[in-house]
């Protein structure tokens, strides 16, 4: 059976970025209309859509304590598609709110924000927000960072999910109490499994959500003895289903000089989401030089290496001595990363492999020598019921 005409032209329309719709809403009724909050039908289906689309933005800023604020570039990841984006209504707003406003995290479209006292949700497209009720945590220990998750379910990305881990007593514990916030009911609910994390703190600035579980990788700080099962660093598993913890060790060769000080080591997802090839990938930066090792095998932990290449020999033509400060996988394919000037892109796989490119300059000092990549593609996904419009904006 042929499918209708208009049936078709939203099909059309929900594989369009939120910031298109919206520029096309001025000028077309049809539009307006599908776009408008009151379609939970489109916004929902655009939403989705978003999730099998690669994302073509990054916001960047220090990475400071997360009570810290701080200046927040956005940019695009090619000069040649600019029709995603974000409002400048959004921007006024973490500028001008509350002080120490920053971001957390971002996923389909939604930002996870902070500022100096509460946590909000907010879709910088369609200009609308929530706040997040404060966790007794964050109003206990304020000038903590909090241990916390945004991300979607790609079989069922309806609403988001949005997880807290927190230390319950003393730090010794090797155990963090989990907490959910429930969208429906607007308030944080306890998880009953706890999450067994090992002997090392774990970073929660960079996840993966694979195989319905939260992946993390550990710190490389030198602090426990060579007798521990966690000397070395290592990624641990939440499965959010039953709550059950599993370790995943790293490779041989990224244990090897991880306590050097010049270590750094992440995971990002690897492939896309309609891959037969999605996996878990690890970042490693040493003494300027990027290795990049794709899990092959999940149940047993075999890693098969990607790459193995020292910065300069990407094709950085920076003339003084170059210094990666900060960096991020994304779309599963794609080596982003920042020196103290500016921004590059390399390829990891299929034709745009070990494939070179200036993305842009930045504008931050040379002082500031950690900087934070956040992916974004903008959705329209709503923030949730009773979102509100952003207070304190300029219209664009």
């Amino acid at each position: 059976m042929d499918m209708p005409y208009d049936d078709i032209v939203l099909e059309i329309f929900s594989w369009l970025p939120a910031k298109s719709l919206y520029r096309f809403k001025c000028v077309n009724k049809f539009c307006n209309t599908i776009s408008s909050p009151e379609n939970s039908y489109f916004n929902q289906k655009q939403s989705h859509n978003a999730l099998l689309r690669d994302d073509c933005c990054f916001f960047l800023q220090p990475n400071w304590m997360q009570r810290h604020g701080g200046k927040i570039e956005f940019h695009h990841l090619s000069s040649k598609n600019t029709t995603s984006g974000a409002s400048h209504g959004f921007f006024q707003f973490l500028k001008h709110y509350r002080p120490a406003c920053r971001i957390i995290a971002s996923s389909n479209g939604l930002i996870l924000g902070r500022s100096d006292i509460e946590l909000f949700i907010c879709n910088p497209v369609t200009q609308s927000w929530l706040p997040i009720q404060t966790p007794e945590y964050m109003e206990k220990y304020p000038d903590d960072d909090l241990m916390v998750v945004l991300d979607f379910n790609v079989e069922d990305s309806k609403d988001f999910m949005l997880f807290l881990f927190e230390v319950q007593g003393e730090w010794g514990s090797s155990y963090l109490h989990v907490k959910l916030y429930s969208v429906k009911e607007r308030m944080w609910k306890s998880v009953e499994a706890k999450f067994f994390y090992g002997g090392r703190s774990l970073r929660f600035d960079t996840h993966v959500y694979y195989r319905k579980a939260l992946h993390f990788i550990s710190d490389c700080f030198p602090c426990l003895s060579k007798k521990s099962p966690y000397f070395r660093p290592y990624i641990m598993a939440y499965t959010i289903g039953d709550g059950s913890s599993r370790m995943i060790r790293i490779p041989k060769e990224a244990r090897r000089g991880s306590h050097d000080s010049t270590c750094q080591m992440r995971i990002y997802k690897w492939g896309k989401p309609t891959s037969s090839d999605e996996s878990i990938c690890l970042v490693r930066l040493r003494k300027n030089v990027f290795t990049i090792w794709v899990l092959a095998d999940y149940e047993i932990g075999k890693w098969r290496r990607v790459l193995k290449i020292r910065v300069k020999a990407m094709g950085v033509k920076e003339e003084d001595h170059v210094h990666v400060t900060g960096f991020i996988v994304m779309n599963g394919d794609q080596l982003i990363f920042a020196t103290e000037m500016k921004t590059y892109g390399y390829g990891l796989s299929h034709e745009n492999f070990m494939k070179f490119e200036e993305i842009c300059e930045h504008g931050f000092e040379r002082n500031v020598t950690n900087l934070s990549f956040i992916a974004y593609s903008d959705t329209l996904h709503p923030c949730g019921h009773n979102a509100v419009t952003l207070p304190l904006i300029q219209q664009d």
